[in-house]
């Protein structure tokens, strides 16, 4: 439990990578105006096969991942000094990254399609705090979750017989119950089958996303609280979930992702389950070294993250019409957002006043 878990720090960047991914494969679908993206000029819904890939477990991975980080900081801090490290990194930067950000996100997009109720930055400020922060949001809602557990860290945070458990053929399968069971309540109270694809992939400012983020958060520091158990069940198992969770996603891809009991959140919620297992797995096996790549990437990501929708929604402003065909199109797009990401970055990084609304610590 002493040893730092360069497996997390590199987990935490892949994720936010694949968000911005994510977004940018957004725009090239019919979905995009509607979700107040800027739309391509040519529409390839034929994406959604591998942005679907990503569905069940994109968002579930970040609020594990935010929990097993909190646990590890338990290590060295006190409770106390969780609480104001994580309302830096998490609070001063959705309000600046809201007001500055996802504000001119949302001003760029209300220009594009001239939508009136954007036509002026006050009105997209208003917007932007209305909807919390629009690619934002779940910084509020971890924060929520740190206010809930922090408190009671001491409680929840000890080595108990889940460790032996874990060590068990299948014992780590006791812990997608409350994530299935999240997919049980859901089918019953929001199934719903007109939109493409599922509801369960709807996270954002959603009751779905804010219990599920809670559970994912939750197991993060429990299972982190195993001590070496954890990771050594993430190492022994993780083809069985990589398998698994391959099965269930071509069973739904093999539906269309919309028939029967492909669109049913108790499956997507085992497949999110077993894929994250299986990327954990990977990454204590394969990710769980030091290297100056890793210190450079989880240092900028939570940065690149927080500037990247504007800078997208900029991209594709002027992008958007070109007549160039999507499969040249897309990584062209992405590199430049991410390169002017990271000059943005670059551009901050050494200023230190600027640094906590970025979520950069000064040391």
């Amino acid at each position: 439990m002493n040893q730092r878990r360069y497996d997390i720090d590199a987990l935490r960047s892949i994720a936010m990578f694949l968000l911005i991914f994510y977004h940018l494969g957004i725009s090239f679908t019919s979905l995009a105006r509607q979700t107040l993206f800027i739309q391509n000029k040519r529409v390839v819904d034929g994406i959604w096969p591998l942005l679907n890939l990503m569905n069940s477990w994109r968002i579930p991975l970040v609020f594990l991942i935010a929990g097993v980080a909190l646990r590890l900081s338990f290590r060295k801090r006190t409770r106390i000094q969780i609480f104001k490290e994580r309302s830096k990194i998490l609070i001063l930067p959705w309000v600046f990254g809201t007001l500055v950000f996802s504000s001119s996100s949302a001003y760029i997009v209300g220009r594009f399609y001239d939508y009136w109720f954007l036509d002026e930055i006050s009105d997209a400020v208003f917007f932007a705090l209305e909807y919390e922060g629009l690619h934002l949001w779940f910084l509020t809602n971890i924060f929520i979750y740190c206010l809930v557990l922090i408190p009671i860290l001491n409680f929840i945070s000890k080595e108990n017989f889940i460790a032996s458990l874990l060590s068990k053929p299948g014992g780590v399968f006791l812990f997608s119950l409350p994530i299935i069971a999240e997919g049980h309540l859901l089918n019953l109270s929001r199934f719903r089958t007109e939109t493409y694809g599922d509801y369960y992939s709807e996270y954002a400012l959603t009751d779905h996303g804010f219990v599920l983020g809670f559970l994912w958060f939750f197991i993060g520091i429990i299972l982190t609280s195993q001590g070496d158990a954890f990771w050594e069940s993430s190492v022994k198992n993780w083809k069985l979930h990589l398998a698994l969770g391959m099965t269930s996603y071509f069973y739904r891809w093999l539906n269309n992702f919309l028939e029967d009991y492909a669109l049913d959140n108790r499956l997507i919620a085992f497949e999110s389950f077993n894929f994250i297992f299986a990327l954990l797995g990977i990454a204590a096996v394969y990710l769980n070294k030091d290297s100056p790549q890793l210190t450079y990437y989880k240092t900028a990501v939570y940065p690149v993250y927080i500037v990247h929708l504007p800078v997208q929604m900029a991209v594709m402003y002027f992008f958007a019409g070109i007549n160039i065909h999507p499969i040249i199109k897309f990584p062209i797009a992405l590199f430049l957002i991410c390169f002017l990401s990271l000059t943005i970055y670059h551009a901050i990084k050494n200023i230190k006043p600027l640094r906590p609304l970025f979520g950069l610590r000064n040391q």
